[in-house]
């Protein structure tokens, strides 16, 4: 009978140790990510493990004592294991495909070409990462980066047909956000602009999932013309400002979701000097419009690139390029790129890889 005990301990021992002799317990490897972690990454790795006594002779001296060791058969004969644990609740959730854009793209008179890249590169851009995510579900806003309406110098006091500006509908009458810096545009008007309502589903002031034509949607919101401002970071400190998405009727209301990451394109061809506030502040402002997460942003920004010899636009350095120095502020969850490069898709690609990563470490809080 001893003998008979001893053979199914070791029997029972083995099976717990998935048949290797050697081991001398069990381990469940739990990865979690810290509440309000600002750091890049997939979270914090921690082990806990339980050991079981392998001494045969132990074992047996287990079943003939009143079995108080950890390893000690009952009185069914089975070895109570203490209680066995979890494996935890797996890799973070990621955000499931939904990504909220906000572009916000300067209206300066030299502009032109440099949206018609942007414009051009965005099928592509969307039909990567629709081919990374099965459920893709956006948001896009194009935000007002000048308070202006049409072309008020030009076509000053105009009635029906601006002499200077002939495309501009001067007899149109702007909606309460058309004139808000930050609002998400939805009549881009002026010099090279679209100058017509544009068709968004969502009776929103930005694109949601399912817009027909996208494409088209894009391109009217995102064609901001020539006589406006270049004041990019100041309009998406504004776009996000928490008054702007979450006040009752606020323009943008309902742009911003809690379990979306956040990417912020800014395409401007200066160094941005007249925007309030610093690069520190317009950091801070997107790391607030995320909880303090800087696992929830993405910034990519597109500007001169004169500050580095390696230049396409031509080297000429001097006074601080404080977009580059936003985007420094937020890596490695952000790229600069080339304003003068001949095209934006290589750019975007890029960006597409990035969004499907930062997407999968992304904890919704």
């Amino acid at each position: 009978m001893l003998r008979l005990t001893r053979f199914v301990a070791a029997l029972l021992l083995a099976a717990c140790n998935g048949g290797n002799g050697q081991e001398t317990g069990f381990g469940s490897s739990i990865t979690t990510a810290p509440a309000g972690s600002t750091t890049s990454g997939t979270g914090t790795s921690t082990t806990t493990s339980t050991s079981a006594s392998t001494a045969e002779d132990s074992a047996a001296a287990s079943s003939e004592s009143s079995g108080s060791s950890t390893s000690s058969a009952s009185s069914g004969g089975i070895p109570d294991l203490g209680a066995i644990p979890d494996g935890g609740d797996g890799p973070p959730p990621g955000c499931k495909g939904k990504v909220d854009f906000l572009f916000t793209i300067s209206g300066s008179f030299t502009m032109e070409p440099k949206q018609a890249r942007l414009k051009a590169s965005f099928p592509g851009f969307i039909a990567t990462l629709e081919s990374e995510f099965a459920d893709f579900d956006y948001h896009i806003l194009s935000a007002n980066t000048s308070a202006l309406w049409g072309h008020p110098v030009l076509c000053a006091g105009c009635q029906d047909v601006c002499p200077e500006v002939p495309e501009y509908p001067c007899g149109v009458a702007p909606e309460p956000c058309d004139t808000v810096q930050g609002a998400g545009v939805t009549y881009p008007i002026g010099k090279d602009a679209s100058n017509e309502r544009c068709e968004l589903a969502s009776g929103l002031r930005y694109i949601t999932t399912g817009q027909p034509e996208l494409v088209d949607a894009f391109t009217c919101i995102a064609s901001m013309g020539t006589n406006g401002s270049d004041e990019v970071a100041e309009a998406t400190v504004k776009a996000l400002a928490d008054e702007m998405n979450h006040a009752p009727g606020a323009c943008n209301e309902g742009f911003l979701r809690d379990d979306a990451l956040l990417v912020v394109v800014a395409i401007q061809d200066t160094y941005d000097q007249e925007s309030e506030g610093t690069a520190e502040d317009w950091r801070d402002a997107l790391l607030e419009a995320k909880g303090g997460d800087a696992d929830a942003v993405v910034l990519l920004v597109i500007s001169t690139d004169i500050d580095v010899p390696e230049a396409l636009c031509g080297y000429d350095p001097g006074t601080e390029h404080e977009l580059r120095t936003w985007t420094e502020l937020m890596q490695p969850n952000a790229l600069f790129g080339s304003i003068c490069a001949e095209g934006y898709s290589d750019y975007f690609a890029t960006v597409a890889k990035m969004i499907k990563s930062q997407c999968d470490v992304f904890v919704p809080q």
